[in-house]
């Protein structure tokens, strides 16, 4: 048991494989209408901020991770910028990754490692710079800046007016290598239409062209692109509602963490099989005419205890790494956040993503077996309700007990 202990525990940190062990000695949450690190100010911890507008002018001496309508970073990052937002614009200096998704997305600073843009409209001008590999899922792009390795698009629209240190590979429905345009590798691109190369644009490898599937449309890239978007949506949107659960009800997730860190095998396997066992119970019922109404209304019940269980999921794994804190909000934040993040990584994600799953879920369910059970005994009904709540008469004295008191006086006058 201790063996299969460790590695329940492990599938679920899998923190060393991400480098994901500084988020728990410092980190810095902010959240309001308006959040603003103004120029001149030093941040030295790792950044969580959600809020109407984002607006980062100072030094961050570590990663920053961000949701907003508006998101703006026009300073120094010391780390990796994972933002989303409807508006989102890094114009600093980024010595890390970044990783936006937004409807508009504008990178016109200067970051050092790789870009993945995700959005309806993504611009790279002639100012900004990305020193190695850009991946971009978007409707329309124009890179008209600096990249220094290769590009990976897939979208309807790319237009290329800037440098390209290796190749560029797209799958969409235009590219246009427009002037100005330097590819210092190759172009291949797989489109019904041909490339739009100006006359000025150089490309120092070949074009080749491959015509796509008739199985495989190019409005099928569009959906991709905008089915992550979704995720990394839905990724903010679970940090969110994991916030706001942990700050209606900090002592139900710390007392049933709590428990489950005591019991982990046992947390395990009851969620494993309640996994297995709840859906089966509902499809029988569905099977039968009575129990049909039975089955809706527990299957109603059952999507919300399933959703439930990734916040109590997150929540462990953030008490599994901040062993010594006593912050419900910060353990909250940096256990979803992380299971998030882990569970976006290919191959090892979604296991670790099943396996904090039926943590969570063994969690909220031990919860409700060992918490506060329902008294089902009530009270008797009365036809009147003033009868209830009306004092009770006093009983009268039997009639013998005075004569038993008179002779009781007697014979102690006698004695």
């Amino acid at each position: 048991m201790t063996r299969l202990k460790a590695l329940l525990i492990s599938l679920l940190v899998a923190l060393p494989l991400f480098g994901w062990v500084a988020v728990a000695h410092a980190q810095s949450f902010r959240s309001g209408s308006e959040i603003t690190v103004s120029s001149g100010q030093v941040v030295n911890s790792s950044l969580y901020a959600s809020g109407n507008t984002i607006d980062i002018a100072g030094v961050v001496n570590g990663d920053i991770y961000c949701a907003g309508q508006n998101v703006v970073v026009s300073g120094t990052v010391d780390g990796d910028v994972i933002c989303a937002g409807q508006n989102v614009t890094v114009s600093g200096t980024v010595r890390g990754s970044v990783r936006l998704a937004g409807q508009t997305v504008t990178v016109s600073g200067r970051v050092t490692g790789s870009a993945s843009l995700a959005g309806q409209t993504v611009t790279v001008p002639s100012k900004g710079s990305i020193g190695r590999d850009v991946g971009i899922m978007a409707s329309t792009t124009t890179l008209s800046g600096e990249v220094g390795r290769d590009v990976a698009f897939a979208g309807e629209g790319l237009t290329v007016s800037g440098t390209v240190g290796r190749n560029v590979q797209a799958r969409l429905d235009q590219l246009t290598l427009a002037d100005g345009a330097q590819v210092g590798g190759n172009v291949a691109y797989t489109s019904a239409n041909k490339v739009q190369q100006a006359a000025s644009a150089q490309v120092a490898g070949t074009v080749v062209q491959t015509q796509p599937p008739v199985s495989s449309p190019v409005w099928a890239v569009s959906f991709i692109a905008g089915l992550w978007l979704f995720i990394i949506y839905l990724f903010f949107a679970l940090l969110l509602v994991a916030l706001v659960l942990v700050l209606v009800w900090p002592q139900v997730f710390h007392q049933a963490t709590g428990y489950a860190r005591r019991h982990m095998g046992k947390t395990f396997l009851v969620g494993l099989v309640a996994s297995i066992v709840v859906p089966a119970v509902l499809l029988v019922l569905v099977f039968t005419v009575i129990g049909i109404p039975l089955a809706l209304f527990a299957g109603l019940v059952w999507v919300l205890v399933t959703l439930l269980a990734w916040p109590f999921a997150g929540y462990l794994l953030g008490r599994l790494v901040l062993r010594r804190s006593t912050n419900a909000i910060v353990i909250m934040l940096t256990g979803t956040a992380l299971l998030l993040v882990i569970s976006l990584i290919p191959f090892v994600g979604p296991l670790v993503a099943l396996v904090g799953f039926w943590f969570g879920l063994g969690t909220l369910i031990l919860r409700l077996v060992h918490g506060e059970r329902p008294y089902y005994r009530v009270a008797a009904d009365t036809d009147d309700m003033a009868v209830a709540t009306s004092q009770p008469e006093p009983v009268a004295e039997p009639a013998t007990r005075p004569a038993v008191r008179k002779k009781s006086a007697k014979n102690q006058a006698k004695k």
